[in-house]
């Protein structure tokens, strides 16, 4: 189960990414966007799927605390006594309206009204809701909502739209909310990092699994942010220039963000280090930590950078890796070139990174 945990989240977020998508356009006009074609059938599949794979958290928690012979006992308490028991519920009937209210093809601020109302029960159900309610539930929705819309149109851009007819006029609006979402989300997001790793402590996180996976989805980021330099500003050179194919590169944006859920979806799974030196005494290091170290990690411990050579010139062929993707666009090479640059750099920035620190 815990193993199938990563999979169902990522699979939810792409879900929920794919109807915030489609909803979102609704309110867009058709001069103003590519043409795109989304099936009733695939939207009413992909709730029935969110209802689906949002349970297995639920399973999991109800597998962990009942016993034989109490299942429905404790599956029935778990449902109506625990946050992610709860959240599912009410999540669940905004999904039933929502499938009903797409199925007779009702009005689009209701699928947005009832969207919303699902997206408040996975901030309802969340870690940090947990901890401190409403600025949990805020903060994570306000977070999860931001990225389902960003990721959601690209998805339908990159991967639905028949052409790129209205490129531009899709580039003047879609671009300040791309930038206004981003903000949002990285705001949001430095918010509840701050519920489980205080500043402090980040750093020394990173010799626990949670902290690695932080890490990783933070230097995921990085090669977003140049695809997103490349197809909301750069890519407007495609007005003059009739083989510039903006889908691709967009698919390759989104491929990034698919890795970045996936890492978000895997970050979920592991125990938050509120407190790293009882962490490590509970459960130890990162083995893969200790074999780039090359000795066990032990507590109290304090993380310290010293850049060696070996780092130093890691760092300096990431940077360099992250330049190759906004060259690549110049050079007019096919967007998959970029993306293999996209990842050859969160491998050379992360090593760069584990091999200049001092356990």
């Amino acid at each position: 189960m815990n193993q199938l945990i990563p999979i169902t989240e990522y699979v939810s977020y792409m879900l929920y990414s794919y109807l915030a998508g489609a909803i979102v356009l609704q309110f867009v006009p058709p001069a103003n966007k590519p043409m795109i074609k989304v099936s009733k059938q695939s939207l009413l599949l992909a709730v029935l799927g969110i209802i689906i794979v949002s349970f297995f958290p639920v399973l999991q928690v109800i597998s962990f605390f009942s016993t034989e012979g109490i299942f429905s006992l404790r599956a029935y308490s778990i449902l109506t006594e625990f946050q992610v028991g709860i959240a599912w519920l009410y999540g669940s009937f905004a999904a039933i309206f929502l499938w009903m209210i797409i199925y007779v093809e009702g009005s689009k601020y209701l699928q947005a009204l009832f969207l919303v109302f699902m997206i408040l029960s996975v901030g309802y159900a969340s870690h940090s809701s947990t901890l401190d309610l409403w600025p949990g539930l805020f903060s994570h929705t306000l977070h999860f909502l931001a990225i389902t819309i960003w990721v959601g149109v690209l998805l339908h851009v990159g991967w639905s739209a028949r052409t790129i007819e209205n490129w531009h006029p899709f580039l003047r609006w879609f671009t300040p909310l791309s930038i206004g979402l981003f903000l949002l989300t990285t705001i949001s997001g430095i918010f509840l990092m701050f519920f489980v790793v205080e500043p402090k402590d980040y750093a020394n996180a990173w010799v626990l699994p949670y902290g690695q996976m932080l890490l990783l989805k933070h230097l995921s980021i990085i090669p977003v942010l140049a695809f997103a330099l490349i197809n909301g500003f750069l890519s407007r050179k495609s007005k003059k220039d009739s083989d510039f194919d903006a889908k691709k590169w967009v698919q390759a944006e989104t491929v990034i963000l698919m890795i970045v859920f996936f890492i978000t979806g895997v970050l979920g799974t592991l125990p938050p280090p509120h407190q790293v030196n009882a962490t490590v005494i509970q459960e130890g290091g990162a083995f893969w930590v200790e074999l780039i170290l090359g000795h066990e990690v032990v507590a109290p411990l304090t993380v310290q950078f010293s850049l060696v050579l070996d780092g130093l010139l890691l760092l300096i062929i990431s940077l360099l890796f992250l330049a190759m993707i906004v060259i690549s666009f110049y050079k007019k090479l096919i967007p998959w070139v970029a993306l293999s640059f996209a990842v050859l750099f969160v491998v050379a920035a992360y090593l760069g990174l584990m091999m200049s620190i001092v356990v």
